[in-house]
């Protein structure tokens, strides 16, 4: 626990945590007032199509329609701020030169790795409950609730009364997804003991899936179950009329597993760790 306690305190001394904070929180309000203006009349030229075959009342452009679209906006950016620090919590020891100190010290490494993770989920799901919290409460004080339309194998239409519930399931999915991609940034920093490293090399990783997993025909159809952005991206599916829930229970299998590979290899890899390497 007191090795918890002194990474905690590491990560909420360092500034770039505060950053990554804040630019979430800023760019879900740049969304919110970027829409408060001219939001009715966007929606209003998108939804002509639908709106010449079925009758929409209400208040069609809503705080949780926008927070559904300001997650559906960031989800590939907001792994960026997060492996920005989490990376560091691992590799920043090996870049200041105080893992050797610590490595000395009557510290088992086991215990040394298990506080560093415990750290790097504690951000983790900081980061993604300010997220949600930035995406939702600003949405709903700007543009009030209603029901919400959702381009998702087809329409969706989903009823206010459901929202709330469906919103929460899929955060806390998004975290689950997060924290497996913070595990491999982990083994990363670790292996090459530089953030900069670990982070050019998990955001390539993001970049490359994200591009395989558009290729939904052909030779590359094959390849999605096995990329871990086509399981991060299903928490879309929790604002399906019916959630498929067997296809979100495989992500989610996929998901416990990618992290729990990452942490072995990480601590396989710190346990052999020379101390003058």
């Amino acid at each position: 626990m007191f090795l918890f306690q002194v990474e905690v305190q590491k990560l909420f001394s360092s500034f770039r945590t505060y950053t990554s904070l804040g630019i979430a929180a800023l760019l879900m309000l740049i969304i919110d007032l970027g829409l408060y203006n001219d939001g009715k009349d966007l929606f209003d030229f998108l939804l002509q199509s639908i709106q010449e075959n079925f009758y929409i009342e209400g208040n069609i452009v809503n705080g949780y329609l926008i927070s559904y679209l300001a997650l559906n906006t960031l989800w590939v950016h907001l792994p960026i701020l997060v492996v920005i620090v989490t990376a560091y919590i691992f590799s920043g020891e090996f870049e200041m030169g105080t893992i050797r100190t610590m490595l000395t010290q009557p510290i088992k490494r086991k215990e040394l790795l298990l506080a560093k993770i415990g750290a790097m989920l504690l951000f983790v799901l900081l980061f993604m409950l300010l997220s949600g919290f930035m995406a939702l409460v600003p949405s709903v004080l700007f543009f009030g609730l209603g029901d919400v339309i959702v381009f998702i194998d087809g329409i969706q239409f989903i009823q206010e009364s459901t929202y709330l519930l469906r919103y929460l399931k899929a955060l806390f999915f998004g975290t689950l997804g997060m924290f497996a991609f913070t595990c491999m940034a982990m083994y990363f920093a670790i292996y090459f003991r530089n953030t900069l490293t670990a982070v050019l090399l998990v955001l390539g990783l993001l970049i490359v899936s994200t591009l395989l997993q558009t290729f939904v025909f052909g030779f590359f159809s094959h390849w999605q179950p096995f990329l871990f952005t086509y399981h991060m991206a299903k928490w879309q599916l929790f604002f399906v009329d019916e959630v498929p829930k067997s296809s979100i229970n495989q992500s989610i299998l996929f998901l416990t597993l990618m992290a729990l590979f990452f942490i072995v290899l990480s601590f396989r890899k710190f346990q052999k760790m020379q101390i003058t390497e």
